[in-house]
């Protein structure tokens, strides 16, 4: 073929430019995938994801961290847009019953981050003391009367776990007159003995994300890549003509 036909149907074709644009590729954190809209903190540019979306792996080997957070990510679940973690600092290794941080935690207050939210899914685990009266049999007393735990001056701790169906905690604690915390944990956990307690929170709980975009929408249209613009602060699918939109690459059916 003439060198200035094959000159001309190379001037057809589009730029590769966004095509070859290996920076947001899924990359991999112990046993995680992450993409969009999560990105690899140190290893990807931050455009890859949402900001507060980060994962920072952790050189010696434990669950990585979740932005600059104190969650610990167990598990993503692309699908339904759920992330599987636990807060440091109710898993502390070295107070596994949970008397020394239970009574002072506030987990509505520890979520600070964007965009994610606690799942309703999740069932309650309530730690409470000093309460004017005695519990329900079914509430298992633990013993948090000594060192910095919640309990103090021999004070009688107990431990609940709550079904979301059945409720019905709170008022008791109320009627009670206790104080008391709640925490967050995953569906289907069961409280035998009081030692369980540091088990289920290590076991950690559900929070769910809902960020904007489409970006399955955006992948499925023509070879499109997420991406987060930080400047506008949106969400953009980068097509492999380059161009950076804001839903799809397939032109004319753009929905914001």
């Amino acid at each position: 073929m003439h060198a200035a036909a094959v000159l001309a149907l190379l001037a057809l074709l589009p730029p590769l430019a966004a095509a070859l644009d290996t920076n947001c590729v899924r990359a991999s954190c112990g046993n995680l995938s992450i993409r969009y809209p999560f990105w690899l903190r140190g290893r990807q540019p931050s455009y890859c994801g949402y900001p507060s979306f980060g994962i920072e792996c952790d050189p010696a080997g434990s669950a990585p961290l979740l932005s600059d957070s104190f969650l610990r990510v167990l598990d993503i679940h692309y699908g339904n847009s759920s992330v599987v973690a636990f807060h440091t600092n109710l898993a502390d290794a070295d107070d596994p019953t949970g008397c020394r941080r239970g009574n002072k935690f506030n987990m509505s207050a520890a979520i600070a981050l964007s965009l994610l939210t606690i799942s309703s899914a999740n069932w309650e685990l309530f730690l409470c003391g000093n309460c004017a009266r005695r519990l329900p049999a079914d509430w298992l007393p633990m013993n948090c009367s000594t060192g910095s735990g919640g309990g103090g001056g021999g004070a009688e701790w107990f431990v609940y776990l709550s079904h979301a169906e059945h409720g019905g905690a709170d008022q008791e604690i109320a009627a009670a007159g206790c104080q008391y915390s709640a925490v967050p944990v995953m569906p289907g956990s069961e409280l035998r003995a009081p030692g369980d307690y540091g088990r289920l929170v290590r076991r950690g709980f559900l929070l769910e994300w809902k960020v904007p975009g489409d970006c399955a929408a955006c992948e499925a249209t023509g070879g499109g890549q997420c991406r987060f613009d930080a400047g506008e602060n949106a969400f953009r699918c980068l097509c492999p003509d380059g161009s950076s939109q804001p839903a799809t690459c397939a032109r004319g059916e753009f929905t914001y």
